[in-house]
């Protein structure tokens, strides 16, 4: 239970952290690429930080998978609620995009961390990558979509 929580101090670093890009002169809002990048890549590195970190702690390494899912669900449920502060538009299908985006990304951190493969620095450097990419192919369709 307590994975739960991290993924919502997780969220809330991102979202600290994405607030900051605009003094770095990257230009402001969800339309901007670049903008966008740098924040699923903030996201997705900060994921990956607190699923490594809760596997390191871990006696048993077989219970990254269930933990990894929990931060996903602690990640999806700040960003939902966060959203549902803006009072933006919002439908169900939104909603669960981003739940599974973020539960799918962690989760599948956590399962080739339960692995035990031999070479996992580079093993991590394709997992944050792959999910990169994926989070940032679904919020530039979610994007084009509005």
């Amino acid at each position: 239970m307590l994975s739960f929580f991290e993924g919502i101090i997780a969220a809330l670093g991102a979202l600290i952290l994405e607030l900051t890009l605009p003094f770095f002169g990257l230009p402001a809002g969800n339309t901007s690429l670049i903008f966008l990048f740098s924040a699923v890549l903030i996201e997705e590195i900060i994921k990956y930080a607190f699923v490594y970190n809760n596997y390191l702690k871990l006696e048993s390494k077989e219970k990254i998978i269930r933990n990894s899912l929990l931060i996903g669900f602690g990640f999806a449920a700040a960003e939902i609620f966060l959203k549902q502060l803006s009072f933006e538009k919002t439908t169900a299908l939104l909603i669960l995009g981003v739940f599974l985006i973020h539960v799918f990304t962690t989760s599948l951190a956590g399962f080739f961390l339960s692995r035990k493969y031999k070479q996992l620095f580079f093993l991590s450097v394709l997992i944050i990558c792959f999910n990169i990419f994926l989070h940032f192919a679904y919020n530039f369709l979610i994007l084009s979509y509005l």
